[in-house]
């Protein structure tokens, strides 16, 4: 029964993935970061990997809003945030997951709707902030390693 239940949420899975790569597709401005290697189908699995919750099918029935796409990229965003802290570099995809994030990050329609959400924003942005002076201080140590 088990392995029955696994196909089950691998199949959910894909289709929220599938529902945000929709999503992001009318983004401009996310869709315009799709032209290097790594595809929006790529990322979107990704994002549906890292913040899938079996339990949670609100996500997955509702309408992916800026607002509830805010919350979604929050939890990869954190992730990946300790991840690049703990010393270890992203992939282009989750590069580029960070990238849409501080995109939602900005929309101040977001903020308009809840102080929660607003608050949401505010440390994303802080967080990106220390995120390029962190990458800033390792390309910086790195040249200096080579002297």
């Amino acid at each position: 029964m088990s392995f029955v239940k696994a196909v089950g949420q691998q199949w959910n899975k894909s289709a929220f993935a599938e529902k945000i790569a929709q999503t992001l597709k009318l983004q401009t401005e996310v869709n315009s970061l799709f032209i290097g290697a790594t595809s929006i189908t790529t990322v979107s699995n990704l994002i549906a990997a890292m913040a899938y919750c079996e339990l949670d099918s609100e996500y997955q029935q509702a309408q992916l809003t800026d607002a509830v796409m805010l919350t979604i990229l929050f939890d990869c965003f954190r992730l990946l945030v300790v991840k690049q802290a703990e010393q270890n570099e992203l992939s282009q995809a989750e590069h580029l997951i960070v990238q849409i994030t501080d995109i939602y990050a900005a929309k101040d329609e977001i903020a308009q709707q809840s102080p929660e959400l607003e608050q949401v924003q505010i440390q994303i942005r802080n967080l990106c902030q220390q995120l390029a002076q962190l990458q800033k201080q390792r390309r910086q140590q790195s040249r200096n390693m080579g002297r």
